[in-house]
Formats: C-alpha cells, structure tokens, sequence
C-alpha cells in the first residue's frame, strides 16, 4: 500500500529562504503567511456554504422509508435546510468526522445569512475564520433579530480589539439581545450538578433531568440495575426500561430499597448486563430465584408497612428479652444478616492497562465512557470498596467461530469491541459500547439462500445509526478484504481505507479504484 495523499503539497523543500531573511524579512513573511492562512480558512467556510448550496433541505424528496435522507437545519433561526446526508462526504474530503463537517456548515450558514457584517469582515481578511465560526456558533440560539444586533454591535470592533476582549464584548452583546435567555443560562450555570423534573407530565408521568459526577452516576445507574433485576426475581415480567423506572419509586423510599437489598444480598447476580445485549428482553426463570429466597420474606406483617425498617418489631423492643420473659415470637420480624459489601450494587466498569503500565505500576489507564486516566487516580474513580473482576485476555487474532443467525453471540460481540472500539466509518469520532454492530455483507437469511457462517469476526464492523443510513440509503459502500480494513467508497467514488490505525484517504485515481475492485468479495473469495 503506498503512503497515503500528502494533506497539502510542500510549499518549500527546507527552510534556506528563510535562514537568508533579516528582521524586517521575516516579519513580512509572518505577516504574508498568516494573510494565506485567513484566506486559506475563509475558503473553507465559503466551500462548506456552497456544499450545502447544492445540497439543499427542500429539494430531498419525501420518503415514509425509515432511514432515509430528510432535511435539517443545521444553522440556526433564518437558515436554509440542507441535506440530512451530505455533510457526511464532505467530512471525509476534510478529513474531519461527519459532525464536524456539520457544524462547520451550520457556521458558514450562520455568517452568510444570519452575521451578514462579520461574514463580509471575514471575506475581506479583516477577522479570522476561527474567530467568525465562534461567534456564530455563540449566537446560534439567538432569533434571526437578535443575532442581527450581534452582528451590528460587534462589527466594528473586529480586528480592532485582541481576540479575549472581543470575547467579551461578544458576551456582552449577546447577553444584551437576549436579557431573558442569558439569565436563564447564568442560572443553569451557576451549579453544573443538579436534578429537576421535566415541565411537562404526560399519563401522569414525569421526566426526571440529573447532572451529577461520573462516579455517583454510575453507582446510581448501578443500583437502579440491582433493584431492578430485584424485581424479576420477584415475578415482575415488565420490560428492564420499566422496571428501572420503578426502581426510582423505590429509592425514593429508602427503608423500602435497603429491605429489598438486604433480602436478595445474597443473590447470584454479575451486576448489569452488557451495554449491547438486548437490554428488552425478559429474564428468564424468575419462578427459581423467588423460590431460593422466599424463606427470607418478611410475611403479611411486612408488607402492610413498607416503610418501616427491615429491623424492627412490633413493639420496638429487642426480639428477645429473658428478663423480662418474652418467649412469644410469632409476630418478630427476622431480618437476613446484613452485609454491607454483599448488597452494594454492581457497576461494570472497563479498563483497559497496557503491559508497560502493569510492570511499572505508573501510567495512564483507558476508562470506556470516562477516558484516559492516571493509574494513581483509578482508586478515586472506582472508590475503596471496589471489588476488581479480571477478565480472561481475549485471543484477537485467532478470530471466532462464525454463525448462522443473524443475532450476534456475546462473546464475538465483544471480540470485536476489544478490536473496534470506535466507528470504523472514515474519520468517525464516536467510541461507544453502545454503538451497532452491522454486517459488512448484508445478512441473507439462509431460508433465502443466504451462506452459512454469515455472522464473523470478518464480516461484522460498528456503526453508528447515522453512518448505517449512509450506508443503506446515500450511495456509500463498504467492503472488508480482512478482519480489521475496511475500504469505503463515497457516492463520488472516493476511496478511504480505515484500519485500527486509523482512516487513509485514496482518493479517486486509477490506483485507488483498483484496490476497491480487488477488495470486492468474489475477488477476495477466488484469491
């Protein structure tokens, strides 16, 4: 494979014409370089504009299909539609992800239609591209009228003022245009960790809206999951989504949660399942597990007072008292011993250590939806009372036994997550467990002719929703020479090859169409 296309042609082959300039010289140079730059990024935005010109919202048919294209609006209030699927090809030519190909679009909209003074100021040189592009994506929740007197207000200040004063004075301006809003956000502001119930009720349901630390989220989400499954133990057959819901009522009487706990302490159970199983399906012998504990129930006396603690009597006193002759136990409440460390909830963490960082004991460690990490700072993550479950070291290379179905087993999908933890779309930025897995080859069912062993390690890739659509409904193709590479082709026949080294862009030569012909599966099958 040869290296992949250079980003920008070399403008000089070494610096000797700059070793030959004085002072005076290599200001002039500065100043001559830093002009290419602002212009060099003011065509960007002027490209990203065009793109959507000819891309636009009101021209995508409509289609009951599910999945296919629709119009957004990725500027903000006086902006055009555009295409739902066409910042995607234009990110790659970019080499940035598709989302940042969206809002490099939205922000050339915002300037063109809605910042019409700094946008011309932007044309003409007088402000860099960088400095446009945050105040349009600043004032992009402001009406039409309100970015206008954004724009009025803060144009004859640009390229007067350093780029923290313009900054702001750009606040200043925004919080001016929009008194009722900017309080709103100073509000919102001026405590990042809350919790709120939504406005609206619906069948007298409610939304509840928490922002908390990463630590108390996921042992709060990890005890949601606990009395859940709590809850299928004891016949409930709900979806899991309803049953944590549930969950919520019964934290929020605590006496209740702690009986709960502290009756099922015992319990085998693994914490909750994985992120990508399907988190619907119902769990299976309920009947067994209630029988295994029903011998820990509390009886009719504990049900008629849920609230009261699983440790009291009747008579609030001790369950046994010999002096004073209390031999009658029939209305005493036994609680199950109580083990702080057995009934504390389950969170599955994963992290990832390389071998260097386990021989010298210093490093940084890889937490999946937390990101890297200091070694030394696990313990203020994970708390002291963790207890650590290592897993079996997956053999990657040696692949997996393929399937018929089209379900995917748990360990394969889990092979390839160790492999792939991100989108193998071409310069894609999501890394999630959470993403799809989908099959390179579409899955044929075998009652249709499909083959066998449809489902493996070499015809399975993640994708988020988004590039699945693109994949199903806007042109782009995908082909899988081996486990691990995948070339992609865009609907104008660029070929980008993506590896867990990360996306290679062809282009659209000779060379690269040959590459995309020898990748394809009757190739590859005859070879």
């Amino acid at each position: 494979m040869p290296p992949a296309e250079p980003y920008i042609e070399c403008v000089f082959d070494n610096d000797d014409d700059l070793v030959e300039l004085d002072a005076a010289g290599t200001l002039a140079a500065a100043e001559a370089n830093e002009h290419t730059l602002i212009t060099a990024e003011t065509r960007r935005l002027q490209i990203a504009a065009h793109w959507a010109d000819l891309h636009p919202g009101d021209a995508v048919p409509e289609s009951q299909l599910p999945g296919s294209e629709r119009p957004v609006r990725l500027g903000g209030d006086g902006t055009p539609t555009v295409a739902d699927f066409a910042p995607a090809e234009l990110g790659c030519v970019l080499r940035i992800s598709d989302g940042s190909a969206c809002r490099l679009i939205g922000d050339a909209l915002d300037l063109r239609h809605r910042l019409r003074l700094i946008w011309a100021a932007a044309l003409t040189g007088q402000v860099p591209a960088y400095q446009a592009r945050h105040i349009a994506t600043t004032t992009r929740h402001l009406t039409a009228e309100q970015a206008a007197y954004v724009d009025t207000q803060l144009a004859p200040s640009l390229g007067a003022l350093s780029w923290g004063r313009l900054q702001t004075l750009l606040d200043a301006k925004i919080i001016q245009a929009d008194p009722v809003g900017a309080e709103q956000q100073a509000a919102a502001a001026a405590q990042e960790r809350f919790v709120r119930l939504g406005r609206n009720s619906e069948h007298g349901l409610k939304l509840i809206i928490a922002r908390a630390t990463a630590g108390d989220a996921i042992w709060f989400k990890a005890t949601i999951d606990r009395i859940a499954d709590i809850l299928t133990r004891r016949g409930d057959l709900d979806s899991v989504d309803i049953r944590r819901s549930k969950a919520i009522g019964i934290l929020a009487q605590p006496a209740l949660a702690l009986q709960l706990l502290c009756q099922h302490q015992h319990d085998d159970w693994d914490g909750p399942a994985e992120p990508t199983e399907d988190e619907h399906r119902r769990e299976e012998e309920p009947d067994q597990a209630e029988q295994h504990h029903a011998g820990q129930q509390a009886g009719p006396a504990a049900d008629h007072d849920q609230t009261a603690p699983a440790d009291t009597v009747d008579d609030q006193r001790p369950m046994s008292d010999p002096a004073e002759g209390n031999t009658h136990r029939s209305l005493q409440i036994l609680p199950p011993p109580f083990h702080p460390d057995r009934a504390r909830p389950r969170a599955i963490i994963y992290v990832h250590l390389s071998e260097e960082t386990l021989t010298a004991g210093r490093g940084l460690a890889r937490v999946e939806q937390v990101g890297p990490v200091l070694l030394h700072r696990l313990r203020s993550l994970l708390g002291d009372h963790c207890t650590i479950s290592l897993k079996p070291v997956i053999d990657l290379p040696t692949g997996y036994t393929p399937v018929d179905s089209y379900e995917i087993p748990a360990r394969l999908r889990e092979q390839l997550q160790l492999r792939n933890p991100a989108d193998v779309f071409p310069y894609a930025a999501a890394v999630s467990r959470r993403i799809d897995l989908d099959h390179t080859i579409p899955y044929l069912s075998p009652d249709k002719g499909g083959p066998p062993g449809q489902t493996s390690i070499g015809n399975l890739g993640p994708h988020t929703r988004y590039h699945h659509r693109l994949k199903t409904h806007a042109g782009w193709q995908v082909r899988q020479p081996e486990p691990g590479t995948w070339l992609w082709r865009s609907p104008h026949h660029r070929i980008y090859l993506v590896n867990a080294t990360g996306t290679h862009p062809l282009g659209d030569t000779a060379y690269a169409q040959t590459i995309w012909r020898a990748a394809s599966p009757q190739h590859v099958l005859a070879s």
